[in-house]
């Protein structure tokens, strides 16, 4: 059964690989190593993230704790010949702090939804020894028959159980914590109760003994407080029932987000599928993600031998990008040369003048595909095959074989990025 380029089936046991990334990513955030059961892409993303921060002079620490939420293996993936991607999820409490040159400058705790997209080989399917790899220990481009054999830079040898499954990607969202929000209102409602309050009492009691409704000022005083009392509370209700229907008219507007083009994102997607079997929106969306943060967290983005362009300076500040929902707006093929346009719409912090600010954000990226040959799931730029010499090598930052000098096109193998505004 198919929804879309999704599959419904009855996947693997993932439950055990999932924690064990979220393990890693824990300890990566409070200094520790990158985590091995991450993909490259995936390491080579948060590896540039670090560096940025440091950069900056930041320190970011995100500790991940498992809350009563059950995790979700659920059934839904995509595949190609080899390879099967599952989409894991599972709720759990994050607690993020970020200091500057030691100074905390930044704390929240959210409930958080936490999916992973976790590659594993398909049943019965054995990938060629010859398959570029990077050495989840040192990172060093490899193939798959070395590390089996150890590795040629650090010496450790792997089992294919240890280099599969492994993690391609992440996203992390907010979810509605009803008891938080109740508290909420409460005190909203408190704040906004006690500054409607005091002036009404002040008018009502001013107000009832220059009147004098009674003989008593006793009497006229506890009439102008219950007045006041009661014009204050009348005020703050409505006071706060518009607060609330103004968060209800935002937090639509944040939820709906990209989803006014969603046909003509699978009008796109289907269009690509048409010279692409093994395309699917799932890999799109992860591989512009993985490349919008490259380009973002990278000290140059056109350095990288995946983008064709700069970071533009509104993107300049930010440390720390989640994908809320993404659009095709436009794809044009020629000569099996796919060129497409995209916009993210994402959750964003900003390191802006000494302060972080979580903002929404909405980038445009125009992107391009040799689609002459079928989509890899396992391909990364940290450990390619050169097509002339079969050599090994990282081309991240080259763009021409290091044994025989042949250039690498990189477009031929997977999407690059060509502007981003």
């Amino acid at each position: 059964m198919s929804i879309m380029d999704l599959k419904v089936n009855n996947p693997p046991d993932l439950s055990e690989p999932y924690k064990e990334f979220v393990r890693q990513m824990s300890d990566w955030y409070d200094g520790g190593e990158l985590p091995e059961r991450a993909g490259q892409d995936l390491r080579f993303t948060l590896e540039l993230q670090r560096q940025k921060l440091h950069s900056l002079g930041l320190d970011m620490k995100c500790e991940l704790k498992k809350n009563n939420g059950k995790i979700d293996v659920g059934g839904l993936s995509f595949g190609d010949r080899i390879f099967i991607n599952t989409i894991v999820g599972g709720n759990m409490d994050l607690t993020r702090s970020i200091d500057c040159n030691h100074d905390q400058i930044y704390e929240s705790t959210e409930d958080i939804g936490l999916s992973a997209i976790i590659q594993s080989l398909k049943t019965d399917t054995q990938p060629s020894a010859d398959m570029a790899l990077s050495c989840p220990h040192c990172g060093a481009p490899s193939t798959l028959g070395e590390l089996e054999g150890g590795c040629k830079f650090c010496g450790t040898k792997f089992l294919m159980n240890e280099l599969y499954p492994k993690v391609m990607n992440f996203f992390i969202y907010g979810k509605n914590d009803r008891e938080k929000d109740r508290a909420k209102n409460k005190r909203d409602f408190a704040r906004i109760f006690a500054v409607c309050c005091v002036p009404m009492l002040i008018i009502g009691v001013i107000a009832n003994l220059f009147i004098d409704q009674t003989p008593s000022k006793i009497l006229n005083i506890i009439y102008g407080i219950t007045g006041g009392i009661f014009a204050g509370a009348y005020i703050a209700f409505m006071i706060f029932v518009f607060k609330k229907l103004f968060e209800v008219f935002s937090l639509m507007g944040k939820h709906s987000r990209g989803g006014a083009h969603t046909m003509s994102t699978l009008f796109y997607a289907s269009k690509i599928k048409k010279y692409d079997p093994e395309f699917s929106s799932e890999y799109f969306r992860d591989k512009i993600m993985s490349l919008f943060k490259m380009a973002v967290y990278s000290k140059g983005a056109e350095e990288l031998a995946c983008c064709r362009c700069q970071c533009p300076d509104k993107a300049a500040d930010i440390i720390e990008a989640q994908l809320f929902n993404f659009n095709i707006n436009g794809c044009s093929i020629k000569d099996r040369v796919c060129d497409a346009e995209v916009t993210l719409f994402l959750d964003c912090l900003h390191y802006t003048n000494g302060k972080i600010k979580s903002k929404t954000d909405k980038f445009r990226m125009s992107i391009r595909k040799h689609i002459k040959n079928p989509t890899e799931l396992g391909f990364s730029f940290a450990a390619v095959s050169c097509p002339s010499c079969g050599g090994s090598f990282d081309a991240r930052h080259v763009k021409a074989c290091p044994y025989c000098n042949t250039e690498y096109l990189h477009e031929e193998h997977d999407w690059v990025v060509t502007d981003i505004w």
